[in-house]
C-alpha cells in the first residue's frame, strides 16, 4: 500500500468544520496482534505512543503469547478484543468436519477458502467449536476480551451470523466491529449497490439482536483522505482499522503519526472499544 502524503488532510482545515453532535468516540484498532514478532513490536510501539486505543489478538497465531504480554502492558489505557480467525494458521481444534468442509488445506492449516463455502450445519458447528476454543484460549491467558472482530472479516459472512450469535450469548461479548461502510474515493473502491444493501441488512440484524457496534467502520487511510466527509461528521462512533507491522502496510505507523497530529486540531478524541454502546 503506497500512500501519497498529498492525500492526507491538512489539520488546519479540520477544526473549522461543523462538529458531530453528541459524544465523538473514535476508536483506532490495530488488527493481527500475535501474528508475528514484527507485528507485535509495531503494535507495542503504537500503543506506547498513544497512537491507537485498541487492538485485537489472534488466538491461533504463532506469537499469540507475546501478543498477550503486549496487551497486558497497555491494558490500563487500551482495549483488547479477539481477532476471530478461520483463514490462516493452524486451528486450535481438530475435527474431521474442519478438514472435510474445505476450511483446511492438506497440511492442516486454514486454507483461506471460507468465502467459497456454503454454510452447512456441520460446517457451522465446526466453526463455532473453533472460534469458541479461540475465545477460551485468550481468556485462559488472563486477557479480558472487549469485543469481536475477525481476520479477513469472516464474521460478516451471512451464514456466519448464527455462529457469531451463539458465541456472543455464550461469552457475553456484545461489542463487535461492524461491516465496512465508508470507502475511499478512488475509482472502483466502492462495492456495487447490491453488496452495500446486503451489508446494511447484516448490520441491522446484528444491532437488533443486541450487538453494540460503531456507526462507522473504515480504514485509517480512508479517514485521513478527508475527515470532514459527511459520514464522519454525522457519526458519534467511528472505528478505524490499521495493520502496523504487517507486510503490505509498511506506512501504517507513519499514517498513525499523521492521524495524531490531525486529531489535535479536530473535534475527534480517541476512546477504547469499551466506549461503544
Amino acid at each position: 500500500m503506497s500512500i501519497d502524503p498529498s492525500n492526507i488532510a491538512n489539520p488546519a482545515t479540520i477544526g473549522s468544520v461543523a462538529q458531530p453532535i453528541g459524544r465523538r468516540c473514535l476508536v483506532i484498532n490495530a488488527d493481527d496482534l500475535g501474528f508475528s514478532q514484527q507485528v507485535n513490536a509495531a503494535i507495542d510501539q503504537a500503543l506506547a505512543r498513544g497512537w491507537i486505543s485498541s487492538s485485537t489478538l489472534m488466538a491461533n497465531a504463532p506469537c499469540c503469547e507475546e501478543g498477550v504480554a503486549v496487551a497486558q502492558r497497555h491494558r490500563s489505557h487500551a482495549s483488547f478484543g479477539i481477532h476471530l480467525n478461520l483463514t490462516e494458521f493452524k486451528p486450535l481444534t481438530k475435527t474431521t468436519e474442519l478438514q472435510r468442509s474445505g476450511l483446511l488445506d492438506e497440511g492442516g492449516l486454514f486454507s483461506g477458502s471460507i468465502r467459497e463455502l456454503r454454510g452447512r450445519p456441520e460446517t457451522m458447528a465446526a466453526c463455532f467449536d473453533e472460534l469458541d476454543a479461540q475465545i477460551q484460549q485468550v481468556r485462559s491467558m488472563g486477557l479480558e476480551i472487549s469485543h469481536f472482530d475477525s481476520h479477513h472479516h469472516i464474521h460478516t459472512i451471512p451464514w456466519m451470523l448464527p455462529v457469531i450469535r451463539r458465541l456472543q450469548k455464550k461469552h457475553g461479548i456484545w461489542r463487535m466491529r461492524t461491516t465496512m461502510n465508508v470507502y475511499g474515493r478512488k475509482l472502483h473502491s466502492k462495492p456495487p449497490l447490491t453488496r452495500i444493501l446486503a451489508k446494511k441488512a447484516w448490520s441491522t440484524i446484528c444491532r437488533l439482536r443486541g450487538s453494540r457496534m460503531p456507526q462507522v467502520f473504515t480504514g485509517l487511510d480512508v479517514f485521513l483522505e478527508d475527515p470532514t466527509r459527511k459520514p464522519f461528521q454525522q457519526s458519534t462512533s467511528i472505528e478505524l482499522m490499521c495493520h502496523p507491522g504487517q507486510e503490505g502496510y509498511g506506512e501504517d505507523l507513519f499514517l498513525l503519526e499523521c492521524c495524531q497530529k490531525l486529531l489535535r486540531e479536530s473535534p475527534y478524541r480517541l476512546h477504547t472499544f469499551m466506549n461503544i454502546n
